[in-house]
């Protein structure tokens, strides 16, 4: 009533105005739709995409068929077998196909055969680099390893007598207190009749008593002393709470732990005179031995056997065509599947040079248990803190902990890096010297308490120990019982009650101050003369002989 008042003229202007306003607005709608509307089709288009990549790699890894397995038992069957929609994928693989991934170079090599393995023709089987040979590689390498290796950085605490065996494990266990680890890691390998080298790289305060079990259990060790790393690799890497990636080692500043331990281990190995055999490079914390691990290799020293074909052995995990529940193939990993390899690998080397599309099938190698002769694992090692090195030059992204060692190492080794391919061979998950329990033992499609599984795990019916899935059950088969168990952390609700029915394995007294040393080491008793009322006690502690 107001407005009316105010005169007609008045009004029609407000009239006016506001039809124009009402059309602005309008069009400005019309143009939030329109925009909306693009991006929601652009989206969907995405979405279409991402769903039609996705179930290509799903068929992919569902038709990688594998041998069936009995739960929990000792009855599955042995040989592998393809099945029918495994030898359909295959088979229906064109050349072109093979080709565009990398399993048939362009000058004819085949360089992956998993469809050999599921049909029982494990001899035939190969996973080699998915690029043409590079001979000048080899002739790189070669100038490598005629590098002055230095000696080790860490101070020697103790050194063993020589032992019979010219094999040697080595690896980092520098934790405060860690007798349990070194009755089950150390204790298993005595027990189960290793007789070679054993080197490691200890706490500088490890107490008295794990220092009498290890001069009496034959181990030689070094003190690593936590340092500051040096800020040329500190520069723009991000915080981490994990010490192995957030530490270096005094004398060893520009590596973090996780790459610096592979230097220690290449110094310790080179220094060591009488380490000449078979040597394996080991993660401390969740390896566990069932019988010498190098049994099953021979010795590479004997001149009547001829040289071993391979002197370089890693160690898959397992995959699609070795998956024992293949009607489930998220318990199996193939690493160009691997979301942690593309977050910890296309940073540094780039998506163009990584190429995952190319190793779809591939197994993942493992990092924590790589088995060499003395040449094959000094050639392994110098390779890769080689890259270790030029990665810190490069920058951030690739240093540690953007770029991990296994990452890193796989990387490598899929690119031809580590050289002589015909020198070196990985071996199967579920055959072999190593058995890595880690995958099988975590259910991902479980959400809560995915741990512990036990389902993949075949046990020998007489004696319960942890059986190869993929080796044949008969005396010809040295590795029917897994020498070597990896990971076995992953598996502790039921491992450490298995333990505890096994201790046989890894003790032969309760109490570690018990043990008797191994044959080689010779023990005195030392008197303590300070002992009250001027008589002579002894004590527990015992002086090493050498022999």
């Amino acid at each position: 009533r107001r407005r009316q008042s105010n005169g007609n003229g008045h009004n029609k202007r407000r009239i006016s105005m506001s039809k124009g306003s009402k059309t602005k607005i309008t069009s400005k709608l019309l143009s939030m739709k329109i925009v909306s509307r693009i991006f929601l089709l652009f989206g969907l288009l995405l979405i279409t995409q991402t769903i039609i990549l996705t179930t290509k790699l799903s068929a992919n890894a569902n038709d990688e068929d594998g041998p069936s397995s009995m739960p929990g038992g000792g009855d599955a069957p042995h040989a592998m077998g393809a099945s029918s929609s495994s030898a359909s994928h295959r088979s229906s693989k064109s050349a072109a196909d093979r080709r565009a991934i990398g399993e048939i170079l362009p000058d004819g090599t085949v360089t992956f055969t998993p469809e050999q393995f599921q049909s029982g023709n494990t001899d035939e089987y190969i996973n080699l680099p998915n690029v043409p040979i590079d001979p000048s590689r080899n002739d790189a390498i070669q100038t490598l390893l005629q590098q002055n290796v230095p000696p080790p950085a860490e101070k020697l605490l103790h050194q063993a007598p020589t032992p019979p065996s010219p094999n040697a494990i080595v690896g980092l266990a520098s934790y405060p207190s860690f007798m349990d680890g070194f009755r089950k890691l150390v204790g298993s390998l005595r027990t189960n009749g290793y007789e070679g080298h054993i080197i490691f790289g200890v706490h500088p305060q490890i107490p008295p008593k794990e220092r009498y079990y290890l001069d009496k259990m034959g181990v030689t060790y070094y003190a690593v002393e936590i340092a500051n790393c040096s800020a040329s690799i500190l520069k723009g890497a991000s915080d981490t709470d994990n010490a192995v990636r957030a530490k270096c080692s005094a004398g060893l500043e520009e590596f973090k732990l996780e790459w610096g331990r592979y230097e220690m281990a290449r110094r310790w190995i080179h220094h060591c005179e009488g380490c000449t055999g078979w040597n394996m490079v080991i993660d401390t914390r969740d390896v566990f031995f069932q019988s010498d691990p190098f049994a099953s290799l021979g010795d590479p020293n004997n001149s009547a056997e001829g040289a071993p074909q391979h002197d370089l052995l890693f160690v898959e995990e397992i995959a699609q065509y070795t998956n024992t529940l293949p009607q489930h193939p998220h318990r199996a990993m193939n690493l160009g599947e691997s979301g942690r390899y593309k977050v910890h690998v296309h940073p540094c080397y780039g998506k163009e040079a990584v190429a995952v599309h190319e190793l779809v099938d591939r197994p993942m190698l493992c990092s924590g248990t790589v088995i060499g002769t003395a040449a094959g694992i000094h050639r392994f090692l110098s390779v890769l803190v080689e890259e270790f090195r030029t990665n810190n030059k490069r920058g951030y992204l690739c240093r540690s902990p953007a770029t991990t060692d296994q990452w890193t190492m796989n990387y490598l080794y899929y690119k031809g890096q580590f050289g002589f391919v015909e020198k070196t061979k990985t071996l199967p998950w579920g055959t072999g010297p190593v058995l890595t329990v880690g995958k099988p033992c975590v259910n991902s499609a479980i959400p809560k308490n995915n741990l512990s599984q036990k389902d993949m795990m075949v046990f020998d019916e007489t004696t319960g120990f942890i059986l190869n899935p993929h080796e044949k059950d008969n005396i010809s088969s040295s590795t029917r019982v897994a020498p070597t168990l990896h990971q076995w952390d992953r598996c502790r609700k039921w491992i450490h009650p298995w333990f505890g029915e096994h201790s046989q394995l890894f003790k032969t007294k309760d109490r570690p101050e018990n043990e008797p040393p191994v044959s080689w080491v010779k023990m005195e008793e030392v008197e303590n003369k300070s002992s009250k009322g001027g008589g002579k006690t002894l004590v527990s502690r015992r002086k090493i002989i050498s022999v």
